[in-house]
């Protein structure tokens, strides 16, 4: 009698999680039709990224979309090869046939994603952490490859329609494995960094997350409240830049990057420019043995431009405390605190 009851309430379990499916099928069919306008607003973008993230599954959602109708390309060509004429705009007959082909792919879709996460099945994490001055590589199962820099944490999703990351904290150099019909998204804060086939820098701190690419483009998507009458920049990021965003959403302009730079952490070295005290600090602290605390808040926003030897914090302290107004306070325990010197 147990077992019948378990039986009954697992189909029933199954058929919510269908119904649930089923509509964020349609969602994601709606959302990837909206989107084939040629210059979708940006308020459209961030309003379609923001659902993205409200979940795996409707990220894993609209990839399955992506890839159906990929795969109806040929069937949808031939169809359109029959037509005599063809509107200059294309518009109208293009928008009537994917209207009617939409509630097949939506179909496809839900099998797919009940595949994936049907029966209450959660998708299994690997986590990847670092330890104080350590560095390490993983490869993953695609081929992708994160070298995580000290006190680093990241967990990795894979899916078969998504590679869904997250940087819990710290620096990490993500080089990407490509694969159009399988999207690389790290989420980092409250944003997220998005790639098929690239190489990248994430710095993240408590303050911002920083993204430099080093090969490719990626799209950076902070997830910011909107007030209805503001426009934000698609935020694209090249080769060769960089750009960062506030836990608040904020975001910067996108600029030409110091890779040496941002990168030089994989040779033991951090070299900042022009950077306020208080973010190469708790860089420091990744490799620091001591907590160093910056004691006065009038410090936090010096800026700092020079190398830190990770093996050598000890001297960079007598250093900064030499060509800065500060103070190197010994504790005695298990902290150094920074203080303003005297006038």
């Amino acid at each position: 009698m147990t077992k019948f009851k378990n039986t009954n309430d697992k189909t029933m379990k199954n058929k919510d999680t269908l119904d649930h499916i089923d509509d964020i099928a349609q969602d994601a069919s709606v959302w990837f039709f909206r989107l084939q306008d040629q210059e979708p607003s940006e308020k459209l973008f961030l309003e379609w990224q923001a659902w993205l993230a409200e979940s795996d599954t409707n990220a894993a959602a609209f990839a399955e979309v992506e890839a159906c109708w990929t795969a109806l390309d040929e069937i949808r060509e031939t169809s359109m090869t029959n037509q005599t004429q063809v509107n200059r705009t294309g518009h109208s007959r293009i928008w009537a046939y994917a209207g009617a082909m939409a509630a097949s792919v939506a179909l496809l879709v839900s099998a797919a994603l009940f595949t994936i996460y049907g029966g209450g099945s959660d998708v299994p994490t690997a986590t990847y952490q670092t330890a104080l001055s350590d560095h390490k590589t993983v490869t993953l199962e695609d081929g992708s490859k994160i070298t995580l820099g000290a006190r680093s944490i990241v967990n990795v999703n894979y899916t078969e329609a998504q590679r869904q990351l997250t940087l819990v904290r710290g620096e990490a150099i993500f080089d990407v494995a490509k694969n159009k019909a399988r999207p690389f998204i790290v989420q980092v804060g409250k944003g997220a960094v998005t790639a098929v086939g690239t190489k990248f820098n994430i710095h993240a701190t408590e303050r911002d997350v920083t993204v430099t690419v080093l090969e490719g483009t990626v799209e950076v998507t902070p997830l910011m409240q909107m007030a209805s009458n503001t426009r934000a920049r698609l935020p694209r990021v090249t080769v060769g830049e960089t750009m960062s965003y506030a836990q608040d959403g904020t975001m910067t302009d996108v600029t030409p990057a110091n890779v040496d730079a941002v990168t030089s952490w994989e040779q033991g070295l951090l070299v900042r420019v022009d950077t306020a005290l208080s973010s190469v600090i708790a860089d420091v602290n990744r490799y620091s043995s001591r907590e160093i605390i910056i004691g006065d808040p009038e410090l936090k926003d010096i800026k700092f431009t020079g190398t830190v030897l990770n093996n050598g914090v000890d001297d960079w302290l007598q250093g900064l405390s030499l060509a800065y107004p500060i103070k190197i306070v010994d504790t005695g325990h298990d902290a150094i605190l920074l203080l303003k010197k005297d006038e």
